[in-house]
């Protein structure tokens, strides 16, 4: 059973993503990149799954702050977009801060469950 982390600000979201996914896993949540970062540093995850714009500390500080980190656990990035940042200009920076995924949201739980079963092998 791994450990998973889900990051985001949306707590429809996150009751959703753990409701799927806690019957394979072992599901932490925290509402912002901020807490996300603060279990990151008291616990071990072999997954991080996180959304891309939230308050106080967004995805792509969370991905600069675990590029830093050994050892660096697998990560998905999920990103909407916002009427000031395009979807597709988010998703690539997530790439470059070396994101293992990229999700479009909204994302559907087939595309969610397959690229975590790919990334925990």
């Amino acid at each position: 059973m791994a450990k998973i982390l889900i990051i985001d600000d949306d707590t429809q979201v996150l009751g959703l993503m753990t409701a799927f996914l806690e019957k394979e896993h072992e599901i932490a949540t925290a509402v912002n990149g901020k807490l996300g970062m603060r279990l990151l540093e008291s616990q071990q995850f072999d997954l991080i799954i996180t959304d891309v714009l939230m308050p106080e500390r967004d995805g792509l500080e969370v991905l600069m702050w675990l590029n830093n980190q050994i050892p660096r656990p697998k990560v998905i990035a999920i990103s909407g977009g916002s009427i000031t940042m395009d979807q597709d200009f988010l998703l690539l920076m997530c790439k470059k801060l070396k994101a293992d995924k990229v999700l479009a949201k909204p994302v559907d739980f087939k595309t969610m469950t397959s690229a975590v079963r790919e990334l925990l092998g």
